[in-house]
């Protein structure tokens, strides 16, 4: 046998680098949270949408058989016989919507689908998809933080969101008449968990939320509140680290789509 000095040496030459065939995307949030918590138009056609609003109308009590009907909305309410109307004058108004347009693209060389095992296209749908969400998000994040009626003064805004301050928020809606149904709790992740170290409401004693909240970590709903937990939430401006949360019921929000998130892919010369 014929050996020949430093054969191997020149293997490493033939040496295969592997890389996975998947993308290890970074954690963001994948999908809106809020569009199922407000009311919703799609396939809107112009620039603007409006939507209507009326406020709290009244009734007449015993009022005399001849006597003409006032209407809710007329403001003097000048009864001239022994009827007493008790109530709000209903008054129809408009809220204007501006929509928006969001952009999320990326290019990928045609040539350069050749050179890896990585699917780019729907690494990049994914991410696009992800993106325009929390556009969707943030655009009735920013609303509500521009028209939410702000009142602190009940509240112990120091010790978070317990189950103290809880019942005053769901006291408030219950004040204004608000229906209980599709009753939507905006939080940050501190307020999450403001809710879970509060024995009073989560303890597999005497807590309101038991074995669910402690198994998961996660309260999907209190007080007739779905909770939901947004990052998007911005600063209160009264203590650092503080971040605003919302108590809402689905009407009272509304958004207008022209079209929902969609993703292609197109050729472009450049």
């Amino acid at each position: 046998m014929a050996l020949v000095t430093h054969a191997g040496t020149s293997l490493s030459n033939s040496f295969v680098t592997m890389f996975s065939d998947d993308v290890k995307q970074a954690y963001q949030q994948m999908t809106s949270k809020l569009v199922d918590s407000v009311r919703v138009v799609r396939n809107v056609t112009g620039s603007t949408y409006k939507f209507h609003k009326l406020s709290k109308g009244g009734s007449i009590k015993n009022k005399a058989r001849f006597e003409d009907l006032t209407a809710m909305s007329e403001t003097t309410k000048s009864l001239s016989g022994s009827g007493v109307y008790t109530g709000g004058t209903a008054q129809n108004s408009i809220v204007t919507a501006t929509l928006n347009n969001f952009h999320s693209a990326e290019y990928i060389d045609d040539l350069d689908l050749f050179k890896t095992n990585i699917d780019l296209r729907s690494t990049f749908a994914s991410a696009i998809a992800s993106a325009l969400s929390r556009a969707v998000d943030q655009e009735i994040i920013d609303v509500l933080n521009t028209n939410a009626t702000t009142d602190q003064s009940p509240f112990n805004l120091s010790a978070g969101l317990t189950k103290a301050n809880l019942l005053l928020i769901h006291e408030r809606l219950n004040s204004l008449d608000v229906p209980t149904n599709d009753r939507v709790l905006v939080i940050s992740p501190a307020a999450l968990t403001d809710l879970l170290t509060d024995t009073t409401l989560v303890s597999a004693a005497d807590g309101l939320i038991t074995n669910q909240a402690l198994a998961t970590g996660f309260i999907p709903s209190v007080f007739g509140f779905r909770v939901v937990i947004s990052n998007l939430l911005s600063n209160s401006g009264t203590t650092s680290g503080v971040r605003t949360c919302f108590a809402m019921q689905k009407e009272a929000v509304g958004l207008a789509l022209a079209q929902d998130i969609t993703t292609r892919i197109d050729y472009v010369p450049q």
